[in-house]
């Protein structure tokens, strides 16, 4: 009898086990959910050595007068008191021009 109960008792485990495993919210998604988390990772890698590159740039604007210069230059478009700053435009050229 108590032979009887314990393996009925192991076989509904196995059963279970088994369903649970196999079931939409068993080893798929699992599997999906590890995927994601790796996918995850990466992602936070990639921020992370962005916001790295972002110190860097940072610090170097903070301490040295020449980053802040090219900066301005490039981004702002500014230039010295004594300097003429020349924009050249690109013309777009036309089917019929330049042959």
């Amino acid at each position: 009898m108590r032979s009887t109960a314990t393996m009925f008792l192991l076989l509904s485990a196995l059963v279970a086990a088994a369903f649970s495993f196999l079931s939409d919210d068993g080893f798929v998604r699992l599997s999906a959910l590890s995927r994601r988390l790796e996918q995850q990772h990466h992602a936070n890698a990639k921020l992370s050595d962005t916001v790295q590159e972002l110190r860097r740039e940072v610090q170097g604007l903070q301490a040295d007068p020449r980053t802040v210069e090219k900066a301005a230059r490039s981004e702002l478009g500014m230039a010295r008191p004594d300097e003429l700053v020349v924009i050249f435009e690109k013309k777009e050229k036309t089917s019929g021009e330049g042959k």
